[in-house]
């Protein structure tokens, strides 16, 4: 039986050759193998079905609901998770062969994005050279997943990739703090880095959520009278996918204008109601999505 990450390594060889069209030898290089072995793994995708008139990396799921969520959306891909299933072991499986061939990754932050990351350490994937950032700093909140530094050094261990971190918090007490931390030497490489993002993945959440974000000392009373349905990285959007700004907004996060230049936003929506999930397509940022069944029916 075909190891998951041996499948990974094939869908890899077969998205940077056959979709990015890189040459053999390029492929050897990304993937850090041998060309030879680049042309054996071509071959044997294509035994195996990962090749056929498009690449199918068999973690989609309920492909008739994807298929009609791309073409409702505009997403170039996405799973939907069918009923039953276990959701962050899938997840995590979809992630890694998803952003397999993508050299620099970015991470956010969320509970949906904690329960995925955690699944990776149950076993080693395949060693590739890459780098692994997160894109807001640390939350004072317990869970695991609002310590995107964290998240970022978990995924780098199980895929063999270089972990950054930001080491500081999401949310400066004033601008002036903020710039202090913008200044210092993680910020300024994690900027540098930020702008050679290939993928990144991000926790979609409903508004109001838990835990709150500071929203009230950083927002006051716009996100209620703009009607905020969702955030993601701490940008709060209303339904039209409009993004919602605070005068006391001071979050340390990656810049929208380079989170735009992004060509792969993945957005993990497994907690978010219909209305959060369509104000966050409704922002145009969103290339691919990982949902359940129920929500895909219902955004349909």
């Amino acid at each position: 039986m075909l190891q998951a990450g041996e499948r990974a390594q094939l869908i890899a060889a077969a998205r940077l050759y056959y979709e990015e069209e890189l040459t053999q030898a390029q492929v050897a290089q990304r993937l850090g193998v041998s060309r030879p072995s680049v042309s054996k793994m071509l071959t044997r995708a294509k035994k195996l079905g990962i090749v056929r008139i498009e690449i199918f990396a068999g973690d989609e799921g309920e492909s008739s609901l994807l298929e009609r969520l791309r073409t409702r959306y505009g997403l170039e891909g996405g799973c939907v998770l069918p009923a039953g299933s276990n959701p962050w072991q899938q997840t995590a499986r979809y992630l890694l062969s998803e952003t397999a061939a993508d050299m620099t990754l970015g991470l956010g932050w969320g509970y949906a994005l904690g329960e995925t990351v955690c699944r990776l350490e149950r076993g080693r994937w395949y060693q590739q050279m890459g780098k692994v950032l997160p894109l807001i700093g640390e939350a004072h909140f317990p869970h695991k997943g609002y310590h995107p530094d964290a998240l970022a050094l978990l995924w780098a261990e199980a895929s063999g990739r270089t972990a950054y971190s930001l080491g500081c918090s999401a949310f400066p007490a004033s601008e002036e703090e903020r710039e202090e931390l913008e200044g210092k030497n993680e910020f300024l490489q994690l900027s540098g880095l930020w702008q050679q993002l290939d993928a990144a993945v991000v926790a979609v959440s409903g508004y109001p959520g838990v835990p709150d974000e500071g929203t009230a000392t950083r927002f006051g009373d716009s996100l209620s009278r703009q009607r905020a349905v969702g955030s993601f990285l701490s940008y709060y959007y209303n339904e039209r996918g409009e993004f919602i700004s605070g005068n006391n907004d001071f979050c340390l996060h990656i810049p929208m204008s380079q989170l735009r230049r992004c060509r792969k936003l993945i957005g993990i929506g497994l907690n978010a109601g219909s209305r959060a999930l369509k104000g966050a397509l409704a922002t145009g940022l969103f290339t691919h999505l990982v949902i359940d069944e129920e929500q895909a029916r219902s955004l349909l």
